[in-house]
């Protein structure tokens, strides 16, 4: 028997907040001095500590169609548990971690 599925929900749009994309990478986008290297381009490397997961997302719209331009953002802790970010003042995070 083959069970009915329902229509997909739509999520509620959202824009893009409170950074655009270039805020992930400003050195790309010509703007100098937010980060020594920009965000994302490698996430971890041999000296990283902790341990590795994978994530595989697909972002469809309400009618199962893929989307091409979505923009989808993760903020994972280091091994430590501290965030890289100036807001976190518990010390520094793994510099081999973004």
């Amino acid at each position: 028997m083959v069970q009915t599925l329902g229509r997909l929900k739509e999520s509620a749009s959202q824009t893009a907040g409170p950074y655009v994309h270039i805020g992930l990478t400003p050195n790309f986008a010509g703007i100098a001095g937010v980060y020594e290297r920009d965000l994302g381009t490698a996430m971890v490397n041999d000296k990283t500590r902790g341990e590795r997961i994978r994530v595989k997302i697909r972002v469809i719209d309400g009618a199962g169609s893929p989307l091409n331009d979505a923009l989808v953002e993760i903020w994972q802790a280091d091994a430590a548990g501290i965030y890289n970010s100036p807001s976190d003042l518990r010390g520094s995070a793994d510099p081999n971690f973004t």
